[in-house]
């Protein structure tokens, strides 16, 4: 009897083990179980004489394997799932779990608690750039506007653990940008204060727990300010949009449930009611001035740029700069290029007005694009 049920327990095992195997081969359960995030997928390869004598093969094979045997994305989603139920775990870069299960960015927390700041001296110089471009775009009757918005971390610092609170020093970039901004009339759209003051009162929420980026219906909010003030500066009629009417809903659309949706759960995070806004032109667009706009910023502007409003409100001589990896046009005949490939003097003689646009958790790279657009005394 122990005899067979030894047998018994090592067929079942060979089983188990033979399941992935089995399915890799012959799909006999359909497999809709995606991964979500960036990553490069694996590509096969052939054994032949040159993988073999060049000793690629194993390799190539091996990592093609370990990415597509039977039901692999069920298994990484079912293991994700028992760390993030059980020990609170979260198997993301960058990324920590808070109170209530808010999620958090570690290197947005870093600089919205000032553990990466550099000090006076440094934003002293930074700022000496940024005066010196706003010189020469005046002088040649162009616009400079800094926006700085709020990150997950600067807005629900409620929600932070504990653990974080001794780390979250008085001063940080925001706070230095922000007074040497209003110091030296720079213009300055400030989303983070905006945003603070109006969070009790919003009916409808302004960041999700799940996402590190403002919801979709903050993120018009945020769009209608910026209109407003870029007309003001420019002194010229913009398109404005109005938002009519609201679709309520309790699962995350679009971007508002950034992390969670990479986080690859078998049960998603549940999400709280989150507002989709219908928008409507304020005035009829041949009425009103498209500008030609150079816009460097983060992923809080990216989320901006992919609405509709800029490429039909702004001109097609527009550029998005992400960052300094990648230049994204606003003319639909022109592709997106490698930053370093811009002709950032060119387009700067070309533009109307330049907005810097970074959260409070990423102005630690600000200065780099201050510095990139002030390069050899070109401005």
């Amino acid at each position: 009897m122990i005899r067979f049920l030894k047998i018994l327990l090592l067929l079942l095992t060979l089983l188990v083990v033979s399941i992935p195997l089995i399915q890799q081969q012959f799909k006999f359960i359909p497999d809709n179980c995606t991964l979500s995030g960036a990553f490069n997928e694996a590509t096969d390869t052939t054994l032949n004489y040159s993988t073999w004598f060049n000793r690629n093969y194993q390799g190539k094979k091996e990592l093609y394997l370990n990415e597509n045997f039977g039901f692999r994305n069920f298994l990484v989603k079912l293991y994700k799932q028992i760390d993030f139920s059980f020990f609170k775990e979260i198997n993301l870069p960058d990324v920590f779990i808070g109170k209530n299960d808010y999620l958090f960015s570690s290197s947005f927390f870093n600089c919205y608690s000032g553990r990466v700041y550099k000090g006076d001296k440094f934003s002293d110089s930074v700022f000496t750039n940024v005066q010196r471009l706003n010189d020469w775009l005046v002088a040649r009757n162009k616009k400079l506007l800094l926006c700085i918005t709020p990150s997950k971390e600067s807005f629900y610092s409620e929600f932070l653990p504990d653990s974080c609170l001794p780390f979250i020093n008085k001063k940080n970039y925001y706070s230095y940008y922000k007074q040497k901004a209003l110091s030296n009339n720079i213009p300055l759209l400030d989303f983070n204060t905006y945003f603070l003051q109006i969070k009790k009162k919003s009916p409808y929420l302004l960041f999700n727990k799940n996402g590190l980026h403002w919801t979709t219906y903050g993120t018009y909010l945020a769009l209608d300010s910026l209109l407003k003030k870029m007309s003001s500066e420019l002194n010229k009629k913009l398109n404005l949009i109005r938002l009519s009417s609201f679709t309520l809903s309790d699962s995350a659309m679009y971007t508002d449930d950034d992390i969670g949706e990479t986080m690859n759960l078998l049960s998603k995070i549940k999400s709280e009611k989150l507002a989709y806004p219908k928008v409507e032109y304020v005035y009829n667009q041949d009425s009103c001035y498209k500008p030609k706009v150079m816009i460097i910023g983060d992923s809080f502007y990216q989320s901006i740029s992919t609405t509709w409003i800029p490429s039909s409100f702004f001109s097609k001589e527009s550029w998005f700069l992400y960052y300094l990896t990648l230049a994204i046009p606003y003319d639909p005949n022109k592709k997106n290029e490698p930053y370093s490939k811009t002709d950032l003097e060119k387009e700067l003689e070309n533009t109307d007005i330049v907005l810097f646009f970074f959260s409070v958790g990423r102005l630690d790279e600000f200065s780099k694009h201050v510095k990139t657009l002030t390069l050899n005394d070109k401005t």
